[in-house]
């Protein structure tokens, strides 16, 4: 009953620190803690501490199927063969389980595999990884997470909460698939390191990390995240449009989204001081507005 009663009053505690929810703009009171990067990413107890975020009721609810969802794929394409530990192994299996029970249909398909020799222009002698075809379903969890680790990652490192008013790409890649060229610009380019760990943990392990900077007067923040040694996700956070340079050609081509949405809000930039909205509802159609 104590320990119950410290609990409630950490959370308590933290919830007054942080008054509103991180997810929808700062529009809703924080009434719960949410994990970012999600607790079904690690092994029971292997959360990594100091990545409690300030949620409302539903930017926190809405997202858990996904969070299960990315969750299994996050660990099963760790190649670190030191996340192969009991309890790795008996988390991916809890994951797969209720995964087939519930979303059959989200499971790889095993018949599509095929060994992969290559990370980056480097080519090894055995296979360094195997590609499975990933269904339809696996695109809704990563479009969540990554809207919830770039709103997670600004309010962590800037101490606000993105409003509806900003900017954000994130986008997702496996090193196994030859993007060193990307990984080593951004980690080299972005100043400030932070490596997830649990204090009760000794061996802990390399689970998940990421590189991040933010230009406060411009309001420009950007960051690189990794998940043990598989799946990496960058993202990008501007205070408005106009903050994307007129010759970045690439970057405006991108499937910009508006910050503080629960849903879909993409954001095409113009080279004027304008841009054409389209919030896509849970259907999957598109009401241009």
């Amino acid at each position: 009953m104590m320990q119950e009663t410290k609990r409630l009053s950490k959370t308590k505690r933290f919830l007054l620190d942080h008054p509103y929810c991180c997810f929808c703009g700062g529009a809703e009171l924080s009434t719960t803690i949410d994990h970012v990067p999600p607790k079904a990413c690690f092994p029971d107890g292997f959360c990594p501490e100091e990545f409690e975020l300030p949620a409302c009721e539903k930017c926190n609810n809405e997202s858990r199927r996904d969070d299960q969802l990315f969750g299994f794929y996050s660990q099963l394409l760790d190649f670190n063969e030191s996340n192969r530990t009991p309890a790795d192994v008996a988390k991916i299996t809890k994951l797969r389980d209720s995964i087939a029970h519930n979303f059959p249909d989200a499971l790889p398909d095993v018949s599509t595999a095929r060994q992969i020799y290559n990370v980056g222009s480097i080519i090894a002698p055995s296979p360094v990884a195997i590609e499975v075809r990933t269904p339809r379903l696996f695109r809704d969890p990563v479009e969540t997470l990554e809207r919830k680790l770039t709103h997670a990652l600004y309010y962590r490192e800037t101490g606000k909460a993105l409003g509806k008013s900003h900017l954000f790409l994130s986008e997702f890649y496996q090193p196994q698939g030859g993007s060193a060229v990307l990984t080593k610009y951004l980690v080299g380019l972005l100043p400030d390191q932070r490596i997830g760990a649990r204090s009760n943990v000794k061996n802990y392990g390399e689970r998940f990390g990421y590189k991040s900077g933010w230009k406060e007067t411009e309001d420009f923040f950007m960051y690189i995240a990794q998940f043990g040694r598989g799946l990496i996700v960058w993202g990008i956070a501007l205070a408005h449009e106009g903050q994307i340079g007129e010759s970045a050609n690439y970057l405006r081509a991108k499937p910009w989204r508006q910050a503080g949405y629960r849903e879909k809000v993409l954001v095409k930039p113009k080279t004027k001081d304008s841009a054409a909205s389209a919030r896509v509802p849970d259907d999957g159609s598109q009401n241009q507005q």
